[in-house]
């Protein structure tokens, strides 16, 4: 390989770990409540490019009917089959999208992303350099970040929009499936990818209004609740040796029900956080 092409090769993927950092970042301080700062750092950051506006902080005023409306929705949909197996595409996709980002600001170089029609899937990475003692530190860490993913990613959906608006949330899961559309390597990721990119499109157009915020309230609710019964039924079957936990214990030789019982435990405080902000928030 011509060293221009290896150097702009190398610059890419410094650059994809730098923004997956970032992401990570972001997503810690809203998850952990210190959202405000973190629109404080953003408002630094423009100024200091010389952009004036600020970000925008939630204006909106959640109604009671509305908020009600949503999470009821959103338990529902959870709770029926049809809408539990639908939900449950954008829940592995989001499992193995937390998969793929921490990989990324660990240095790995993502490849790919297979969803599967049984709501089941996995992500590829390649890891670049030998092996080393910190390189156990990681895949266990990679491994352990698929199932709280989607409960970390409604508790950052629901702070987002009460910190800013429904729009910042939409943003943020069209971003996500175009991600994952990118990664994809099989029709069915891609369909799932870009449908969850559609459907944030095109809810942008008239992303303050009460129904819009009824679907975004319902959105990260039928996420939280769905992904929880996931783990709870996840708790009842035996261990395969690919599982995300098993990995985890491997490299940190440890048993793999414990490792799934602190993943499960992690997710469903996240998962339980979620949808009590939501639930009160009028």
């Amino acid at each position: 390989m011509p060293a221009n092409i290896a150097s702009d090769t190398a610059g890419m993927w410094i650059l994809v770990r730098v923004l997956a950092l970032l992401v990570l970042v972001a997503a810690g301080l809203l998850v952990a409540g210190r959202g405000e700062l973190l629109l404080d750092v953003v408002d630094a950051l423009l100024a200091a490019v010389g952009v004036d506006e600020a970000t925008p902080r939630s204006e909106i005023v959640l109604a009671w009917p509305v908020v009600a409306g949503g999470v009821g929705v959103g338990v529902a949909v959870a709770s029926v089959r049809p809408g539990y197996r639908l939900v449950g595409q954008v829940v592995t996709l989001l499992h193995e999208f937390g998969h793929t980002v921490v990989a990324a600001a660990l240095g790995a170089r993502p490849s790919g992303i297979v969803l599967r029609h049984d709501a089941s899937g996995h992500a590829t990475a390649r890891w670049v350099g030998r092996p080393t003692p910190a390189r156990r530190l990681a895949l266990a860490a990679v491994a352990f970040a698929g199932v709280p993913a989607t409960a970390a990613t409604a508790a950052v959906g629901a702070q987002l929009l009460l910190l800013v608006d429904p729009e910042a949330v939409l943003w943020s899961f069209a971003a996500v499936g175009l991600t994952v559309a990118v990664l994809a390597r099989s029709p069915w990721s891609l369909l799932i990818a870009v449908g969850l990119a559609g459907l944030a499109w095109g809810a942008l157009h008239d992303a303050v209004a009460p129904w819009t915020v009824v679907v975004v309230v319902a959105m990260l609710v039928a996420l939280a609740v769905t992904a929880t019964r996931r783990d709870l039924r996840a708790l009842r079957t035996p261990i395969q040796g690919g599982d995300d936990a098993r990995v985890v214990g491997r490299q940190l030789r440890l048993p793999a029900r414990v490792v799934q019982l602190v993943q499960i435990a992690f997710a469903g405080v996240l998962s339980t956080w979620t949808v009590w902000l939501l639930a009160t928030a009028a």
